[in-house]
């Protein structure tokens, strides 16, 4: 059925929030304090006893939030109370499908409330109020179950590497291959040894790049947040260069990465690794990243996949130096311990690992593709639910 709309400025009336003094104010206060997009502190005070919805004015404007109780809405918000006209469930989703962070406007966006009073929605009787907000709520409650699945989900597929890494390299308390299921000889019951990285890789970092020989264009030049990206496998556009002179003199001089070395973020978050590739051509900052030159033919990925373990994790949090900026230092690393398997081994783990590593990269790509498919649905939902709205027009202050 057809309902006859009304403008909303005909139904309801949005009073303007309040500020509370910071004396008001206390984080473990009786009453919580609204900002436009949920709660922002909590008080001992409230200024609105009731059933009631917040309607961002400022900053996140057109948020819509629904309350019950004692409350205070600050001044960056309207709130509004329910009446004979209108039950304030069925205000609440009809505002929801308005969308109202549209009439924002502002470097600061804020929302006019003459522009919302122009709006209009369909308005059955109270009754049928009540029945679309039962059969709606149904409905949506339904998606809010699929998506705290669809959360519980993807929680368990971010930790699958975690916890088979932490499987595969906690092995060295029995230290036997075949119970990481690689072993090709169970019986042979062969055992890894544990080695330093010192043994297995040359330790060190760049030559000194000065800020004033960086350029705009030429030979990409990393820090460790770019490492961080690359580790990732984010794309980006590298912001600082250095000429190709200065790089051909540091690559006859000193050397280069080169295929199998690893850069390892030594500020920041710490121990984030990124294994060189073929092709690769970059100069790095000294002393932000720490650089392992592979000497020993150990396998750079196998070593790679260390580095995002707990086991190593724990290693870089005991030993990092600094007292007030942490750091992972060269001579941190040479002391690293790892549980190192025959060469053969490593390399049926990795690849094992980089199997997984896909197919969690594309669980992940289904998993975000069906989360936005929620949002989609429930904005259909809303939408078919409240056919009429106008545009608004603009006056009065916000």
């Amino acid at each position: 059925m057809i309902w006859p709309t009304k403008k909303l400025g005909e139904i309801i009336e949005l009073h303007y929030g309040k500020g509370i003094p910071k004396h008001d104010r206390k984080p473990d206060g009786k009453y919580p304090v609204y900002g436009a997009n949920g709660v922002l502190d909590r008080s001992d005070k409230y200024l609105v006893d009731g059933d009631a919805i917040i309607v961002g004015r400022k900053g996140s404007a057109g948020e819509v939030t629904k309350v019950s109780g004692k409350f205070w809405p600050s001044d960056v918000t309207y709130y509004v109370l329910g009446n004979s006209k209108i039950n304030i469930d069925y205000l609440f989703h009809s505002l929801k499908n308005l969308n109202l962070q549209r009439l924002a406007v502002g470097v600061k966006p804020g929302i006019n409330r003459n522009r919302i009073y122009e709006l209009q929605i369909p308005l059955p009787p109270l009754a049928e109020q009540k029945k679309i907000v039962t059969k709606l709520e149904g409905l949506l409650g339904k998606i809010k179950e699929a998506k705290r699945l669809r959360a519980e989900a993807e929680e368990a597929a971010q930790n699958l590497l975690p916890s088979e890494l932490h499987r595969i390299f906690t092995q060295q308390h029995s230290n036997i291959l075949q119970n990481v299921g690689m072993s090709d000889s169970p019986s042979k019951n062969k055992r890894w040894e544990e080695k330093e990285l010192g043994e297995l890789f040359d330790i060190t970092s760049s030559k000194r790049v000065f800020k004033s020989e960086w350029e705009t264009l030429g030979v990409p030049f990393y820090r460790a947040r770019e490492i961080v990206s690359m580790a990732k496998g984010k794309a980006f556009k590298s912001p600082i260069y250095i000429s190709e002179g200065l790089y051909e003199k540091y690559k006859k001089k000193y050397g280069v990465p080169k295929t199998g070395d690893i850069l390892a973020t030594g500020v920041g978050t710490l121990g984030i690794t990124y294994c060189v590739k073929d092709n690769d051509k970059f100069y790095f900052k000294d002393g932000n990243i720490i650089w392992l030159k592979n000497k020993s033919g150990v396998n750079p990925i196998f070593v790679d996949y260390f580095f995002k373990s707990d086991l190593l994790r724990k290693q870089v949090d005991e030993n990092a130096g600094g007292a007030t900026v942490r750091t992972f230092t060269i001579k941190t690393a040479n002391k690293i311990k790892i549980p190192l398997p025959p060469l053969a081994e490593q390399k049926k783990i990795v690849a094992r690992l980089d199997s997984l590593s896909e197919k969690i990269k594309k669980l992940r790509t289904y998993q975000s593709q069906t989360r936005s498919d929620f949002t989609v649905l429930e904005q259909s939902i809303l939408s078919k639910s409240f056919q009429h709205s106008c545009l608004p027009v603009s006056g009065g202050r916000i």
